[in-house]
This record gives C-alpha cells, sequence and structure tokens, in this order.
C-alpha cells in the first residue's frame, strides 16, 4: 500500500475490492453518481446539519478518485497529476479561474 494520496489513501484503498467493476462503467455513470452526492449535500445543508455535509463533499472527492481509476490513474501518478494541475493552473490564478465560474448559470439545486 502506497501512501501517495495522504489522507485520502484510505478512499483509494477502500475501492480496490471493485476495480474492474469501477473500469466497466461510462463516464456517464460518474456524472450521476456526482450529481445525487450535490444533491445529498445541498440537504444536509438545508437541514443545517453541517457536517454531514462535509461527509458528502469527502463522497465527491470519493468520485473524483474513482474516475481517475477508471481512467487508469494510480496513486503516484494522481498526485504527480494533483501537484501540476495547481502549479500550472491554479497557482496565480485562483481569483480568474473564481470568476470565470461565478458567471455560470445557477443550476436551481442550490440549498435555500
Amino acid at each position: 500500500m502506497t501512501e501517495s494520496l495522504g489522507p485520502f489513501q484510505g478512499i483509494w484503498d477502500a475501492w480496490d475490492e471493485v476495480d474492474a467493476d469501477i473500469k466497466a462503467q461510462s463516464l456517464s455513470h460518474f456524472v450521476t453518481v456526482t450529481e445525487a452526492q450535490f444533491v445529498e449535500l445541498a440537504e444536509h445543508l438545508d437541514e443545517g446539519d453541517r457536517e454531514r455535509a462535509a461527509l458528502e463533499a469527502i463522497d465527491i472527492i470519493s468520485v473524483s478518485l474513482t474516475m481517475l481509476r477508471w481512467l487508469n490513474y494510480v496513486p503516484e501518478e494522481i498526485a504527480g497529476l494533483a501537484r501540476f494541475r495547481a502549479a500550472t493552473r491554479m497557482q496565480g490564478k485562483a481569483r480568474k479561474i473564481f470568476g470565470k465560474y461565478q458567471k455560470l448559470p445557477a443550476t436551481g439545486n442550490e440549498p435555500s
């Protein structure tokens, strides 16, 4: 077992038992699962349950990790991709990226 994913390594390892099943999915599977996680997160926020909302956010990270597994990446590669993305896409550009996404239309699924 490697520890390349830091605190998220346990999430990666938990999905080892269904690796072949994950890799047999289509992209739409991950879209559907991610949307469901956001719906659950919004429900918890509507109920004022910040901790359960945070756990749903962790589940969204889990979906992202399983999608990277689906793309045939391993933890060491994912760690490198994350460092590369942060350095080349996000460092010094966060305000611009944030502004870009502020201009997107609301989905209607936001918590009230």
